[in-house]
């Protein structure tokens, strides 16, 4: 199966380190996203919730350059560096993106390579 590379408009494909996305057939992969606002190339705030919608948000261009959207995701993964403290605070922002029908989803603690960054978030969508 062919392997296309997604990749937003306006990225600087030479700082590139992984793909934000990857297209294989009719699935879409994108690689795990923090809260950073491309614009400024700051993260999005100090809280949770800032963060967790940033990196939905950056994840949304990625899902549209790939011609798919949030009804098409099928799994979600989440690392949060204070899983127990921040937990609901993701859910919140969660349920902004999936108000009904929401996709799998593991949410983990791990520690996140960004310094500041409270969450990273990959996914999985069809076209």
């Amino acid at each position: 199966m062919e392997k296309l590379l997604v990749i937003p408009e306006g990225t600087d494909v030479s700082k590139m380190v992984i793909a934000p996305g990857v297209r294989s057939g009719d699935l879409i992969f994108l690689s795990g996203t923090v809260g950073l606002d491309r614009a400024s190339g700051q993260l999005a705030g100090s809280g949770i919730e800032a963060q967790a919608r940033q990196a939905m948000l950056n994840l949304s261009e990625v899902l549209e350059t790939a011609g798919s959207s949030w009804d098409k995701v099928i799994k979600v993964t989440c690392f949060l560096v204070h899983a127990r403290r921040d937990f609901a605070g993701w859910n919140k922002v969660f349920k902004e993106f999936f108000p009904q029908d929401p996709p799998a989803r593991t949410t983990v603690g791990a520690d996140i390579a960004m310094e500041g960054a409270l969450i990273e978030v990959e996914l999985i969508a069809t076209l």
